[in-house]
């Protein structure tokens, strides 16, 4: 009979093989089920950009998020940097001829290139992000990028000293615009007077010319830099560094770089959104149409939203109690939809009017696609009447003691929609596009002054 530690012993090896066994089978779990879903062969995917894996942001957290993917189901992504954007069509052609699955075409340039080489290649899936195009096999990722850059303009708008923030742009593509139209309108949630001043370079890696950019900024009385601009924007961040005002990062959590500078960034994340677009291929749930996620309270948080803000790290001391405060409920308004950042790809400009009444002035202030107001005249008790020099896309800022309760827009005997974008004690916020061939809208609500 084997003694008591003989038996031990052997017990022990088998449960360190049972172990090994176990681990191991855990190791194959998951690309057996992406292989059994694609009828037993294992899913080929790619991550193609025209941005660079190093440039601690744009590129580094797609290049993350691949790998992400990687540990998490166990087979090898193929990755293609720096792509010039003449060759992103050759690009994607090469490796939808190598037969993969699955192509994520990181960059909003590689859209119409994406949907060409889809019509050739049927049985592959292509991915934008971000993008703004879609086809029976192409779908785009156009994240609501605006959410979150518009509590970026509100914190600083809260904090500046100055009365005026800045952004760069590494150039004027639609989702760019996108992002910075939201930090102008939450700048100008929170201070309406407040200055927003920004540019576009032409260039996402030149940290020379961004920090040239910034600098200039600074010069004009910026104490809030912005980037979206890859490498060049490591430039920017530099400028406010030395200048010893604030920046905000862009896409990943770029306190790093700066750890005294940057207050805080508006990051994607795109750990769920690589994930996402991953399980559409791997159920055979591929829709090619364009998805718009929105914000969520903080990363990985349940449901569609993939935009948050990272945390203000070393800096949160200096940001005071009530802003954090008013931050959160700001967040949770535009979570809840009680304020609506709508999305914008293209610049807009400000435009304002005053309008009197008796001895009294009044100022409105809004953005318009490149129309000007004319004249705003209150017709007391009933409505007040804007001339404009354009038709086009206006939004307008209505104080409420001009106007409160916002019942109807005409323009002639024609009534026009409108959207209530939002509304606070003090105004109100209006959407609505003036028709081609009108020259005026005539807006009316439950009170006009004087009453």
């Amino acid at each position: 009979m084997p003694s008591m530690k003989s038996y031990l012993k052997k017990a022990s090896v088998v449960a360190v093989i049972a172990a090994l066994v176990l681990v191991s089978s855990m190791a194959i779990v998951a690309p057996l089920q992406i292989a059994n879903a694609q009828g037993g062969k294992q899913l080929k995917i790619a991550l193609v950009t025209d941005a660079l894996f190093s440039d601690g942001g744009w590129g580094a957290a797609a290049h993350d998020a691949a790998k992400l993917l990687e540990t998490k189901y166990g087979y090898q992504v193929a990755y293609a940097e720096s792509i010039a954007i003449p060759d992103i069509e050759a690009t994607l052609r090469q490796y939808a001829q190598d037969g993969y699955d699955l192509i994520i075409a990181h960059g909003f340039q590689w859209g119409d290139p994406a949907v060409k080489v889809g019509k050739d290649y049927p049985n592959t899936k292509i991915v934008v992000f971000t993008g703004l195009v879609s086809s029976n096999n192409v779908a785009s990722i156009f994240p609501m990028q605006q959410e979150g850059t518009f509590l970026l303009g509100a914190l600083g708008a809260m904090m500046t000293k100055t009365g005026t923030l800045a952004y760069v742009g590494g150039d004027q593509y639609p989702n760019i615009i996108n992002i910075f139209e939201g930090y102008k309108q939450g700048a100008k949630y929170v201070k309406p007077d407040i200055k927003v001043i920004g540019t576009y370079l032409g260039d996402f890696d030149n940290p020379a010319k961004g920090k040239e950019a910034g600098l200039a900024q600074i010069n004009n009385g910026a104490d809030f830099l912005f980037h979206v601009a890859d490498t060049s924007g490591h430039g920017v961040i530099q400028a406010a560094k030395e200048k010893k005002v604030y920046a905000f990062g862009a896409v990943l959590d770029q306190s790093a770089l700066a750890p005294d500078t940057v207050l805080t960034s508006f990051v994607l994340d795109m750990d769920k959104a690589f994930d996402q677009a991953l399980q559409m291929v791997v159920q055979n749930k591929f829709e090619g149409k364009i998805f718009k996620p929105g914000i969520e309270a903080g990363k990985g948080a349940t449901g569609d939203g993939i935009v948050y803000l990272a945390p203000f790290n070393q800096l949160d001391s200096k940001v005071p109690a009530d802003v954090k405060a008013k931050l959160q409920e700001l967040t949770q308004a535009v979570i809840d939809k009680k304020i609506l950042v709508p999305e914008r790809i293209k610049t807009t400009s400000d435009i304002s009017a005053t309008a009197k009444l008796g001895d009294q002035t009044y100022t409105i202030t809004g953005i318009s696609s490149g129309g000007k107001i004319n004249s705003a005249t209150i017709n007391s008790g009933k409505s007040i009447k804007f001339e404009f020099d354009k038709a086009g896309d206006i939004e307008l800022t209505l104080p409420k003691s001009v106007i409160d309760g916002i019942t109807v827009v005409k323009a002639g005997d024609k009534t026009v929609e409108f959207q209530e974008i939002s509304s606070s004690d003090s105004a109100s916020t209006i959407k609505f596009v003036l028709p081609e061939g009108s020259s005026s809208v005539e807006i009316s609500g439950t009170t006009v002054v004087p009453e």
